[in-house]
């Protein structure tokens, strides 16, 4: 029923998947394609490149300056080499947000090349866990049963408020500069998996393409028993979707609906910089 490249719902936590062993409690693993692809926006705590210049310390408040000419900014600091590039991400991200869940991902290491790796997994509709696992939601996958069907039981969703949160509150148009300007780091570890010639700037449009194609279900969604512990989407409709579609599906119709926003907001803020 599933391809060799797609992750079905789980029934019971399987540790192949990340799961947790049977007898134990423990935290799924997120959609972390999701996850993988919303990190990316995290970096808009990079607004220190935008920042404004302080005034000169003869300015007089409230003074008119005039020239002859435009006074071109000066240009931005140089980037860290990419090994090196973890003080300053955890740096900025850091003072974005003091969520949690931003916290233990900043305590992982390399996260450009985090960051490049999900942007690679997502532009083809796959997802990995890495290290974006110790930011998976708490709980267990749960189902519904009634009236001779199984549906994803709509409690579940809550799980992922936290992370909803902590996405769209974060300025998609700020987050798109600050892609700009980090960018090339993020394309050279793009171009270091496996993508010598590779364009993290197409990587990254394809995979908000795939995401922002997925629909948003309101009526109860139908599962069925999958192979090994699993669940699948009973409608071949959904089922036929990209994995990372397929998870997004699982936060709910709301959060799907705020992520669409949040996501074309990007998607148009890119454009503009580009």
């Amino acid at each position: 029923m599933f391809g060799p490249d797609e992750t079905p719902l789980e029934r019971t936590p399987d540790t192949r998947f990340g799961g947790t062993p049977p007898g134990r409690t423990g935290p799924p693993l997120a959609p972390i394609a999701i996850i993988g692809a919303l990190i990316v926006l995290l970096i808009a705590g990079g607004a220190w490149w935008m920042s404004r210049q302080p005034a000169p310390a003869n300015a007089t408040p409230g003074a008119v300056t005039t020239t002859d000419a435009p006074i071109a900014p000066p240009p931005p600091p140089p980037l860290p080499a990419l090994d090196r590039m973890d003080p300053l991400m955890r740096s900025l991200i850091g003072a974005l947000s003091s969520r949690p869940e931003l916290a233990r991902w900043l305590a992982t290491d390399d996260l450009v090349q985090q960051l490049a790796a999900a942007i690679d997994q997502a532009s083809q509709g796959k997802f990995s866990s890495g290290n974006f696992k110790v930011i998976a939601p708490a709980g267990p996958f749960t189902v519904s049963r009634g009236g001779g069907r199984r549906t994803i039981d709509p409690a579940g969703y809550r799980r992922y408020n936290g992370l909803v949160d902590t996405v769209t509150s974060i300025d998609a148009s700020a987050a798109a500069r600050v892609y700009k300007t980090i960018r090339p780091r993020l394309n050279e570890a793009y171009r270091k998996m496996g993508h010598p010639d590779g364009d993290v700037d197409r990587a990254l449009d394809q995979a908000l393409a795939i995401l922002i194609d997925t629909p948003v279900v309101r009526q109860p969604i139908v599962v069925v028993e999958g192979t090994g512990a699993r669940w699948a989407y009973a409608d071949p409709k959904l089922e036929s979707l990209k994995p990372t579609q397929k998870q997004l599906l699982r936060m709910g119709p709301d959060h799907v609906d705020a992520m669409l926003v949040w996501l074309r907001a990007l998607r148009d803020g890119l454009r503009l910089e580009a």
